[in-house]
């Protein structure tokens, strides 16, 4: 079986656990560049390493058998590049939003990553938008393989909406500009004058928390808003099973950060939750407008008003959109399938040199 080492920016659960740690017939190296990057001790094993702390790659890889690299970031790709040259080992590259754009990157980043495009093996953005945008920075077109990221469906059963009357909003992701939560809090003051009886719940945490609370107060939200944080994985997914309508407002950031595809959409569709969002980077790929779900365009607040409304008072359509969400889901977005494409690409790339895979 060969072992891959993967280094990616943070060990925690939400860091791409199951592409590291999972992958169908390969065992694993996981690396974090130093141990402040150690979130969650619980995810901490003997198969755990710090960058920092391998002064002889060629000793390292020799040792733990290592046949492929796989940064997972393009920041961790270039970091990466020195590793490469002393081993003589494939580099993979995983390009999953920021890293495709110039937003908040150091001084030289375009240049590394074209220094990147032409050392490294492959490279896996996790959508097609992602893929446009390393193509048109000169990666070779032969070197992208669009690897989605997938939600592990047997922790997402899917029910049918059940129409209770209730006109209740909920959108969970990262408390950054790129979420567009401050766009969405300022379209459900609007909704709030035909919908007085609906609520938003807001479950995140990040930088933005005091400026969106402080936003919470200014739109005079009341009770009718709630602002989470802390949850676990399980408690995030009642919140979305008793959810009325899922909503993701992604936006452009102010800076050019942009997303790939928010998994917490995928996760959403795969439990029968009517989702709403923005015609930004990846989202079109996962939702069809008005097929699996309602697209309005980003950074809008009166379209995304509209589009409210519009799931609101069109409740018969739910049970249509969901079902086809969830076959979407099912079709693209399985974790199951999307590992065993990766295990597929990394076959491709050995040629064959994995011989404990059958």
């Amino acid at each position: 079986m060969a072992t891959v080492m993967h280094l990616n920016l943070r060990v925690d659960p939400t860091q791409y656990i199951p592409q590291i740690r999972q992958v169908p017939g390969y065992d694993y190296i996981h690396l974090v560049r130093q141990p402040k990057y150690m979130i969650d001790l619980s995810l901490l094993n003997e198969k755990v390493h710090y960058l920092n702390e391998i002064f002889l790659p060629e000793e390292f890889v020799d040792k733990n058998k290592v046949s492929l690299l796989h940064a997972h970031h393009g920041q961790l790709g270039i970091l990466l590049l020195p590793f490469k040259e002393k081993t003589n080992l494939p580099l993979v590259t995983s390009i999953r939003g920021r890293d495709a754009t110039l937003a908040n990157q150091p001084v030289g980043y375009l240049e590394n990553m074209k220094m990147l495009f032409d050392i490294g093996e492959e490279f896996y953005p996790v959508c097609q938008y992602l893929a446009n945008k390393i193509l048109a920075w000169g990666c070779p077109p032969e070197k992208i393989k669009v690897l989605y990221g997938g939600v592990d469906l047997s922790q997402y059963q899917y029910s049918t909406p059940i129409l209770k009357g209730t006109q209740n909003i909920l959108s969970v992701g990262r408390l950054v500009e790129k979420k567009g939560h401050h766009i969405l809090m300022k379209a459900f003051q609007k909704l709030k004058m035909k919908f007085p009886q609906a609520t938003l719940t807001i479950i995140g945490r990040g930088e933005l928390q005091e400026e969106l609370t402080s936003l919470a107060t200014q739109l005079n939200l009341g009770e009718s808003f709630r602002l989470l944080q802390h949850l676990t994985k399980e408690q995030v997914q009642e919140y979305m099973k008793k959810a009325d309508l899922f909503c993701a407002a992604s936006l452009e950031a102010s800076n050019g950060d942009v997303e790939g595809i928010p998994n917490t959409l995928k996760e959403a569709m795969a439990l029968g939750v009517p989702v709403l969002s923005t015609n930004h980077a990846g989202i079109p790929e996962l939702i069809t407008h008005n097929q699996e779900g309602f697209l309005v365009q980003e950074n809008n607040v009166d379209e995304l008003v509209e589009g409210l409304e519009f799931m609101l008072t069109r409740q018969e359509l739910w049970e249509a959109f969901t079902i086809a969400a969830r076959k979407k889901v099912e079709l693209s977005f399985d974790a199951k399938k999307q590992l065993l494409l990766q295990a597929n690409y990394y076959d491709e790339l050995l040629g064959g040199r994995n011989h404990g895979r059958f």
